[in-house]
């Protein structure tokens, strides 16, 4: 692959979105698949859980340095992984701005074989014993995640996802049959072509003044693009044609009658107010089927709730921190055996 795992951190850079103590870097092969991550631990405790995190499409590890501190300073430990296709993982194609994908259920199997391999023999102490797992997931992170859930159900004690991609915000208003039309008849002749608009990556795409806004908060707006030019190998362009193939159909897996019914996991889901990307609807109407899922109304926030504003940041972060309290810290004789 030629890609070193670490990257140095960008001058002037604010200590609370750089490394955190005792951060770590791994990496691991799954049939060809070259993938990335990273992981701390509190230093003088035994977690009380372990929090796995799930990137949005176009993220990478650096990205939630902050919110591992969180984890840290409520004593959870942390782990998250770069997709294929982005971050410091392989890349599908030549042109490393180009985020492909060949299968979302690929991307399954690689969070399958990173918690078998990894996650699980870390979450048993030899004092404590078993230490439970709570997921956290954003926008594409939160599709695959949900998906998870439903197809091994027996890993996490507790979910909560940020602007979960359930369905796309440009198919919003067309019936699916058309869309689904489209963006197989897209995949056929420009699979691997930019979706419309797209392009390489740009340092106004991720700008706090961008027309699409991602964050409300300067601060945090910027962290993106600070990594990105710190080191080139993290920047990643539009989606292609054929990423956005695979996404409505696994979106349309998603709201398949009977699935969202039989993820029994407790989880909750922000909705941001100013979406632009993901279809809230969809997100909503999946959310009331889940049995224990429970909606997070955040009309001030943009896409990426995690970094936004302090308010908004921490409202969903505490509703994140009281589920994992009430299903695991607060009831450890109710988890699920591996």
């Amino acid at each position: 692959m030629g890609l070193s795992l670490a990257t140095q951190a960008p001058l002037n850079l604010e200590e609370r979105f750089t490394e955190p103590p005792g951060w770590r870097w791994h990496h691991f092969e799954r049939d060809g698949r070259h993938i990335r991550f990273g992981s701390a631990f509190p230093q003088d405790s035994i977690p009380d859980a372990v929090v796995v995190c799930l990137q949005g499409v176009g993220e990478f590890s650096e990205k939630y340095f902050e919110t591992a501190r969180w984890c840290l300073d409520h004593n959870l430990a942390f782990w998250t992984f770069d997709w294929m296709g982005q971050g410091k993982s392989a890349r599908y194609l030549k042109n490393p701005h180009k985020r492909h994908s060949s299968d979302f259920n690929d991307d399954i199997k690689d969070l399958h074989y990173f918690i078998l391999e990894y996650i699980k023999h870390s979450s048993v102490h030899p004092d404590k014993g078993r230490i439970p797992i709570a997921l956290m997931a954003h926008s594409y992170g939160a599709h695959i995640g949900l998906r998870f859930l439903m197809e091994y159900p027996d890993f996490f004690e507790c979910a909560a996802f940020s602007a979960p991609l359930v369905g796309i915000k440009a198919f919003e208003n067309t019936p699916p049959i058309l869309a689904n039309m489209a963006t197989s008849l897209s995949n056929i002749v420009m699979s691997k072509s930019y979706v419309p608009g797209g392009g390489p990556w740009e340092e106004e795409t991720h700008a706090a003044e961008a027309k699409n806004i991602l964050s409300g908060d300067p601060s945090r707006a910027a962290v993106h693009n600070a990594w990105c030019l710190a080191d080139p190998e993290l920047q990643v362009g539009s989606v292609t044609l054929g990423w956005l193939h695979k996404a409505q159909i696994s979106c349309n897996t998603l709201q398949t009658f009977g699935y969202a019914e039989n993820i029994k996991t407790p989880c909750i889901l922000g909705i941001p107010g100013y979406e632009h990307l993901v279809d809230n609807n969809k997100s909503r109407l999946l959310a009331q089927k889940i049995p224990k899922a429970e909606i997070l109304e955040l009309p001030e926030s943009y896409h990426e709730i995690l970094m936004e504003k302090d308010e908004i940041r921490n409202a969903y972060l505490e509703k994140f921190y009281t589920l994992v309290k009430e299903t695991i810290i607060d009831r450890p004789e109710t988890l699920k055996p591996f």
